[in-house]
């Protein structure tokens, strides 16, 4: 008897609960529920408003927090994509400067017929007493002492020493440099050497011999280490001494040796 009426309990709380469930459904959009609704929220909405003032500045300041991560991630993707167009911006210039440095040494072995190797500075030594380079080719790629480098903009220096894989290079404005040159215009012969303060001048030229500033200065054909009509440079001074039988001349060499990168040696 008591399971009956426990029974027949649920069947009308179930029968109760549909019969609202329908009566809800159909009546969500009437205009009573509406109004309901409506008052409901015209009730709360002090509520609701206070509660939000209270809460906006925390949740302002939660999402700014996680803007200014957010930012510092954006920031950092630009910095990585920059970085990135940068570096490929630099490999094409290089690759765009060597292309045209080859071409142009390229182009005076073609013009001068020489046997040459190409080569890469990869160091300098410079003091007072020495004016030297370090190319990256040596005794193994057929480098040896005594051979010239050369520039599409003329004469470098001597080779002084080779070893297997690089070589030192004794600059024209060396205070031991000594290379035989020849006065272009007027075919005089002498010896461009360096000097301590790295300045390059053209010596044993009589005082009777008329030098042009701006005459230009190649090696000549005496010289035992190079071929003959390398260019050097052009005449910057001349001057004349009472105490030298010999004008004292200097020469601006056509090769700004702060800006070597590649040369060529001249293996004959």
């Amino acid at each position: 008897m008591l399971n009956k009426k426990l029974r027949n309990a649920i069947i009308l709380s179930i029968i109760i609960f549909l019969c609202l469930l329908i009566v809800t459904v159909s009546l969500r959009d009437s205009d009573k529920v509406k109004g309901i609704r409506a008052k409901a929220l015209d009730f709360f909405r002090p509520i609701q408003e206070k509660i939000h003032s209270f809460f906006y500045p925390l949740i302002k300041a939660v999402n700014t927090v996680k803007d200014y991560f957010g930012l510092i991630e954006k920031v950092r993707a630009l910095e990585e994509e920059n970085s990135r167009l940068l570096k490929d911006y630099s490999e094409n210039i290089n690759l765009k400067v060597e292309n045209n440095a080859l071409r142009k040494l390229l182009g005076v072995k073609q013009r001068n017929k020489f046997d040459t190797k190409l080569a890469k500075v990869i160091g300098f030594y410079e003091s007072r007493w020495q004016s030297e380079a370090i190319l990256n080719v040596g005794r193994s790629d057929g480098v040896l002492e005594g051979m010239g480098v050369i520039t599409e903009k003329g004469l470098v220096g001597v080779v002084i020493l080779s070893s297997n894989s690089s070589c030192r290079v004794r600059l024209i404005n060396d205070p031991q440099s000594s290379i035989g040159a020849r006065v272009l215009s007027s075919r005089k012969v002498g010896m461009v050497e360096g000097s301590l303060d790295k300045k390059v001048y053209l010596k044993y030229i009589p005082k009777d011999d008329i030098i042009f500033r701006g005459d230009i200065v190649i090696t000549s054909e005496y010289s035992k280490l190079l071929p003959p009509e390398i260019v050097i440079g052009r005449v910057k001074r001349v001057s004349v001494s009472k105490q030298s039988p010999y004008k004292e001349i200097e020469i601006e060499p056509f090769v700004d040796f702060r800006e070597l990168e590649y040369v060529l040696v001249v293996t004959r």
